[in-house]
């Protein structure tokens, strides 16, 4: 598929073709996003971050700051997945029951 074949996609398909790239592969995520500058406005959007699906995210070890980024970047932007995973990592690992218990209602409320 060619880059003009890729601008006459809507701004929602765009999102869904990059959301499951960056779910699958940060790597491919970051090179999609210099391929197609369409790619790069998308995820300029606050809303790519806040609605990405985090529980599908492949935690690659050979990319550990990139997922902390891109999971630190969708936790910035209110995604529900995240504000969950953080306070379930609070609640259990930190053993900080309030806040871990704050979070957890959070992402429940969005």
């Amino acid at each position: 598929m060619s880059n003009s074949n890729l601008a006459s996609l809507p701004p929602s398909m765009l999102h869904k073709i990059l959301s499951k790239v960056a779910t699958s592969h940060l790597r491919d995520f970051s090179s999609a996003r210099v391929a197609f500058s369409g790619f790069n406005q998308v995820v300029r959007e606050e809303y790519f971050y806040r609605y990405a699906d985090l529980f599908h995210l492949n935690d690659w070890i050979d990319e550990v700051n990139a997922v902390t980024t891109f999971k630190l970047r969708c936790y910035q932007f209110g995604n529900p997945e995240a504000i969950y995973m953080r306070g379930m990592y609070e609640f259990f690992v930190l053993h900080l029951l309030d806040e871990g218990r704050d979070k957890i209602h959070l992402a429940c409320e969005r």
